[in-house]
């Protein structure tokens, strides 16, 4: 039995992180994995690296966020592709301590989107935003252990792999159904 050449290859998909600890960069590859499992062609990769995202026919985006604030190498990488980024379809996540707050004084804050994530959001209008939380390692001072135990966050690795997995595969479904079969790498400016 003959069959003719497959002319789809499969979708191309950056995955870019900004991480202090290296629990946002295990995400990040979590992710990259997973979609590469799904059949996706994925490349993961540090801010600090520079990817261009016009390479890649949708981009998956993260930060860690500290003092309720994304990284800052973060935001420069999204000042400097926000032009090409809004043409693909992109997907935003964050890590920190929100998504992990539990209690009468953390669970109203959980579901609080920090300004500097909504300015992003509102500069890219991604396909989709999801917040997870990252490792919390304690704190030295008393003063700031004392504060985290009230608003009911835990110490140690909090994330959700999971739920990070049920997000992946919504992405994941999206690109296949919604992109048409297209060559490696991405055409420039082609969605």
């Amino acid at each position: 039995m003959t069959t003719e050449p497959d002319d789809h290859t499969p979708h191309t998909v950056l995955v870019v992180y900004a991480s202090a600890a290296g629990s946002t960069a295990e995400i990040a590859e979590f992710i990259g994995n997973r979609m590469r499992d799904s059949g996706l062609q994925v490349r993961v990769a540090s801010v600090a690296d520079d990817p261009d995202p016009a390479d890649y026919e949708a981009a998956v985006l993260g930060s860690a966020v500290h003092n309720r604030a994304l990284l800052p190498e973060f935001s420069a990488y999204i000042r400097q592709h926000g032009p090409t980024l809004r043409r693909r379809p992109t997907w935003l996540f964050s890590v920190g301590m929100a998504p992990g707050l539990r209690g009468p004084l953390g669970y109203p804050l959980k579901h609080v989107t920090p300004p500097a994530i909504t300015q992003v959001r509102n500069q890219l209008h991604p396909c989709g935003f999801q917040q997870f939380a990252g490792i919390f390692a304690r704190p030295d001072g008393l003063g700031v252990r004392v504060v985290v135990r009230l608003l009911g966050a835990r110490f140690g690795d909090q994330r959700d792999w999971p739920a990070i997995g049920a997000w992946t595969d919504v992405i994941t479904a999206r690109i296949d159904t919604a992109r048409p079969p297209t060559r490696y790498p991405a055409a420039r400016g082609e969605l």
